[in-house]
């Protein structure tokens, strides 16, 4: 127990010298293996200790006792916890180092597991990238967050996006491009889903037959299934809440049968889900006809000639194969894939005789209770593709006798992506398949790794890409294997639990939900739909990927249409309406809101630009319904999240007009929900259960300098980088967009009327956030208390900031006032001056979880410093103290 301690460095309390656990604590932990375990088994020890109140700081810090080296740390902030997991490490005798970074009336507990398979790490094979490339990342929707999300592409080319909510909201949404994937617009009316029965949000599929009608399915609440249809784009829909034959079912998915003609009179809908617990449902409907069509895609009667159908779960897309006539179901069945099987004659909806066929047994022998996935290709070729639990492989068996036989399953992740989950396949021309899946480098159970939901810092040091990969010739005997990182940073960090709904009641992290999805466009271009957790807030933001060079599915070479990076985007006319869809259709253009062009540019070494071009800014005054216009640039960079974690946090420059006046020019970032509690939620995200992220939100944080001009239609905003994160030379904005709005006051959910094309943008030449000298480190480190009032209160504090020779700015500070109830903490630190033994450093941070800006300056005078040492403080709350230390000490190094 700790009465009093601040400790912000692990190197004022080597084990060898402090002995007694005066400054901090020491344990010894032996790991007491055979020098060969790990060549045989696979696995971790998890290091944890915990405590009560986030008001108190503890650092965990992990050394290998044999060289000294430091193999792990943890080192949040506000968070009641910390964690580090150490792969398959060396056998031998490891310190613990339990570090009060600043701490009052309290102790803590702790522990170490070790948890491993058997089974040693067989070094993946390393497969050639083909020319295979892919676009900057597009964002599909701004602010709402969505688990699995499902991609289709119709015959009109145009790109539909379909996935839940959470049942915590009874919501789902639709998404749609209309200009090949440079942008995407909210389809159902009011941001609502389509159907809006009371329950919902659970799972959803969308689909589009030949005449462009849109089919939607929603997981009622586990209840019951709904559907719904739109013969006008997503105008209007129609819905039916209960849809399935029986009540209590789960994940279901659509199909459609095309029919040998164009007319509608042969298209057929077919629906399946998993009766709990019986087993899955196969029914059909009649394509719709027209609007006015009361059955079609609407009323589902039993398509089999048996009430269920096959066996094992859970059961992955229903799939037809138009070329061969046969309708598949995949269901995952211990250690293989059970495959059902129907001929589908013209026009028929009932009677189909399922057959059943199985896949061979995966290598290692379990696959564990996420999707497999099905394709046919242009051939009528079968494939199925898998992750095994047991070794987090990726496999692939192709069946050229429609399921009658099956290929040996063959490996198709190679190294790096040696641990893998959720792979999706969709396939083109005769012996070519594309297959997409998160990937790490790092070797374990994905529901073992640190959970970002529990500690932030613990779970960077796992980091999961978006990998592609194309079988080429995967029907011979010699296939081809391409394998790139389709995500150009990563998308993930940590634990990935596997578990279903199973994961949220056992505080798992199960926001990527259980898959994601990859299509093919006209070109055989693959369009990936994915979810990107690295913003600070965590939220399952959505994005497409569009594969621009290299082999497409179809065999075709592919040539980027334009470069990931730039500095400037045009955009055509005459797309902002306001809304885009509703029930009456679209509505006006806002030339407000239409944009032309958005670029990006560095006026000098220490600010940044953003130029907007409109259709025409006569006018200012909002549409019907609406309190005011907004104009936002928003891009993320590799950054520092709000518990001092990794991040690729999201920054942006904005102006907003209320009732027509004048704009407001600003920037910002937001913040999350405070770790742990998730209480406060913070002011950068809606969230519903704790830390679960469910509007992201872009207030207006710091007024800066902006024009506007009325008669060339332009808007420019400019901010100091130390604003914007103090990005520095090199570093890229990934994802720069410029984006407008409509908004209602009352209202977080914004209207969404313009969005041009995403690029990339490399920062030139930058002044540095320190002056700290490039290729030199520079740290300051130290801890103890002033006084605050005549009273002598104290207010405690502990810092450890450092300057890395990238010019990089590390590290965290704390400071607590009990009299005046401050408990303050560091979120991003923008800039730090070294002057001889001075430092001063800014940015932003939390008092009592509530987002401030803060300068504090420190002086290291002597040693020891108490009595000598300075310490001031200034939050943007008004509160500001300064005084010599009354006990503790600094350090400039």
């Amino acid at each position: 127990m700790y009465t009093l301690a601040f400790t912000a460095d692990p190197a004022q309390c080597p084990g060898v010298v402090d002995t007694l656990n005066l400054v901090c604590d020491h344990f010894y932990l032996n790991i007491n293996l055979p020098g060969t375990f790990w060549q045989t088994h696979t696995g971790s020890v998890v290091i944890t200790i915990q405590w009560t109140s986030n008001s108190n700081d503890f650092d965990l810090y992990i050394y290998r006792q044999s060289d000294g080296q430091q193999v792990g740390s943890s080192a949040s902030g506000g968070t009641t916890s910390e964690q580090v997991a150490l792969q398959s490490p060396m056998p031998g005798r490891y310190e613990v180092r339990t570090v009060p970074f600043l701490v009052v009336a309290s102790g803590y507990t702790g522990s170490a597991l070790l948890a491993f398979t058997t089974g040693g790490p067989t070094p993946n094979p390393i497969f050639a990238s083909g020319g295979i490339s892919f676009g900057a990342h597009t964002i599909v929707d701004p602010q709402r967050t969505e688990g699995e999300p499902l991609v289709h592409i119709d015959q009109a080319g145009n790109i539909w996006e379909t996935g839940p909510w959470g049942f915590s909201t009874a919501q789902g949404f639709v998404a749609r491009s209309t200009d090949n994937g440079d942008s995407f617009h909210i389809v159902s009316p009011f941001g609502l889903r389509p159907n809006p029965a009371a329950s919902g949000g659970g799972d959803t599929d969308i689909i589009t037959d030949d005449n462009g009608n849109a089919y939607f399915a929603d997981l009622e609440g586990l209840a019951d299934i709904g559907v719904a249809v739109s013969n006008n784009n997503g105008n209007n829909w129609r819905e039916n809440s209960v849809a399935a034959m029986f009540p209590a079912d789960d994940r279901q998915w659509l199909a459609v049968d095309n029919g040998p003609s164009t007319s509608v009179s042969d298209n057929t809908v077919f629906l399946t889900y998993r009766q709990v617990p019986l087993g899955s449902q196969v029914l059909s409907s009649p394509g719709s006809t027209s609007s006015a069509d009361p059955v079609g895609g609407l009323v589902y009667t039993n398509a089999a000639s048996t009430d269920f159908v096959g066996a094992g779960a859970p059961c992955g897309r229903l799939i037809f194969d138009p070329v061969l006539r046969n309708l598949y179901l995949p269901c995952v069945q211990g250690n293989h894939v059970h495959v059902s099987k129907a001929h589908v004659d013209p026009g028929q909806r009932s009677g189909l005789t399922f057959s059943s066929t199985d896949t061979p047994a995966s290598p290692g022998g379990s696959i564990g209770n996420l999707f497999a996935s099905l394709t046919t290709d242009q051939a009528g070729n079968v494939y199925v593709a898998w992750a095994d639990t047991a070794n987090n492989n990726v496999y692939l068996t192709v069946s050229t006798n429609t399921g009658t036989s099956w290929s040996t399953p063959l490996q198709v992740n190679g190294d790096p992506a040696n641990t893998n989950v959720m792979p999706w396949a969709v396939a083109g021309t005769s012996g070519t398949v594309d297959i997409v899946f998160y990937g790490t480098d790092v070797r374990g159970d994905p529901n073992s790794f640190p959970s970002w939901i529990n500690n932030r810092v613990a779970a960077t040091s796992v980091k999961w890409f978006v990998y592609f990969v194309q079988v080429q010739a995967a029907t011979t005997t010699t296939p081809t294997i391409y394998q790139v990182k389709a995500s150009e940073h990563p998308t993930d960090y940590g634990q990935i639990c596997t578990g279903g709904l199973g994961c949220t009641t056992s505080g798992g992290d199960r926001t990527l939900a259980d898959f994601f999805s990859v299509g093919l466009d006209a070109n055989g271009a693959a369009r990936i739909v994915l979810n990107d957790l690295t913003n600070q807030h965590h939220g399952a933001a959505l994005f497409e990927l569009r594969q621009v060079a290299g082999p497409s599915a179809y065999g075709t070479p592919l040539t980027p249409p334009f470069p990931n990076s730039g500095t400037r985007v045009g955009d055509p006319s005459g797309d902002a309406h306001i809304p885009h869809y509703s029930p009456v259709g679209a509505g006006a253009n806002q030339v407000a809101l239409d944009l032309s062009s958005l670029q990006i540019s560095q006026p000098d070494s220490s600010h940044l630009r953003a130029t907007i071009k409109l259709q025409s800014l006569a006018s200012l005054l909002p549409p019907s319904g609406s309190t005011g216009l907004l104009w936002l640039v928003r891009w993320q960079f590799l950054s520092t999240g709000d518990a001092g974690e990794e991040s690729y946090r999201i920054f942006y420059l904005g102006a907003n007009s209320t009732a027509g006046q004048s704009p407001v020019f600003f920037a910002g970032t937001g913040t999350s929900a405070a770790p742990g509690t998730g209480i406060p939620p913070g002011n950068g995200c809606v969230t519903t259960t704790p830390q679960n992220c469910k509007i992201i939100k872009y207030p207006s944080e710091i007024l800066e300098t902006g024009t506007i001009n009325t008669s060339t239609g332009t808007i420019t905003i400019t901010a100091p980088l130390s604003d914007l994160g103090s990005p520095i030379t090199g570093d890229t904005l990934y994802s720069v967009t410029a984006l407008t709005f409509a908004y209602t006051s009352a209202n977080p959910i914004l209207t969404d009327g313009d969005a041009t094309r995403a690029f990339d943008y490399v920062l030139g030449n930058t002044v540095l956030p320190s002056n700290c000298l490039l290729g030199t480190t520079c740290k300051v480190t130290g801890g103890g208390s002033i006084f605050v009032d005549p009273q002598q209160d104290k207010g405690s504090f502990s810092l450890e900031v450092r300057v890395d020779t990238t010019g990089r700015i590390h590290g965290k500070a704390a400071y607590r006032d009990p009299a005046e109830g401050v408990d303050f903490r560091t979120s991003l630190i923008t800039s730090a001056t070294f002057n001889g033994k001075t430092v001063n450093f800014k940015g932003t941070g939390t008092n009592n979880n509530i987002a401030t800006s803060f300068t504090i300056t420190v002086q290291d005078k002597a040693e020891p410093g108490a009595g000598k040492d300075t310490f001031a403080i200034t939050l943007g709350t008004g509160y500001s103290k300064a005084d010599t230390l009354q006990g503790g000490n600094i350090q400039v190094h």
